[in-house]
């Protein structure tokens, strides 16, 4: 199915549990802080709905990730296209190419939340290095979702930042329904999937938390 299909077909699946839940389009658009006109365009699909737009439709009209799934598979469906064959891996990394952690700017690691909670993810990277970053993405390492791990999009683009800049790297995720740890990461790659430093920073950027039976939402505040 098609980005736009799957755009459309989100967009019938929002104004349904909205108008089941008998919300009228004008509460949630007051509730959420966005005009009438923009979710209007969201529920017919011409407008892409944000990461808060599903968690708010999911959470509050009941829809047990099912709106959350569908938004996924509309971030993913524009998928990197086939790698190129061994033979022609790129030379990486690339001379004088480097980064360095800066900060989690939101939800620490161990931070304590309740099952499919939904949330963004923001990791601050310094391009420490001589290599301008252009046309780069962050991308999930393993499954990208499954009972006990969290759910993400496969995939999210890099701002360009020039050598000595720092970039914010958000990444929206629904904590997994099973109890417990978990831990998710991500690494450096280009449009093919290939891994800028496949021998340097193993564990990319990552992320832990822990999931309770009924602990509170926790603070979304950015904390760098």
């Amino acid at each position: 199915m098609s980005s736009e299909n799957d755009r459309v077909v989100l967009a019938h699946q929002l104004r349904y549990h909205r108008k089941l839940a008998g919300t009228s389009l004008s509460t949630v658009a007051k509730a959420l802080g966005r005009s009438v006109s923009h979710l209007s365009n969201v529920e017919t699909g011409r407008d892409r709905a944000s990461w808060e737009v599903i968690a708010f439709y999911d959470n509050n009209f009941h829809a047990d990730g099912q709106l959350w799934t569908a938004w996924v598979e509309v971030m993913t469906a524009a998928r990197p296209p086939q790698r190129v064959s061994p033979g022609q891996r790129p030379d990486y990394p690339l001379a004088g190419d480097a980064g360095t952690f800066v900060a989690d700017v939101t939800i620490p690691d161990g931070t304590i939340m309740p099952p499919l909670f939904i949330f963004e993810k923001i990791w601050r990277i310094k391009n420490s290095g001589t290599v301008p970053w252009v046309g780069r993405r962050l991308a999930r390492v393993g499954a990208a979702a499954g009972y006990g791990i969290p759910h993400s999009p496969s995939h999210v683009a890099l701002a360009d930042t020039p050598p000595g800049a720092t970039v914010d790297i958000a990444v929206p995720i629904r904590a997994q329904p099973l109890l417990g740890t978990s831990q998710a990461r991500w690494k450096m790659v280009d449009e093919n999937g290939w891994e800028y430093f496949p021998d340097r920073y193993p564990a990319g950027v990552f992320m832990t938390i822990v999931v309770v039976e009924g602990a509170p939402s926790p603070d979304l505040r950015h904390w760098a």
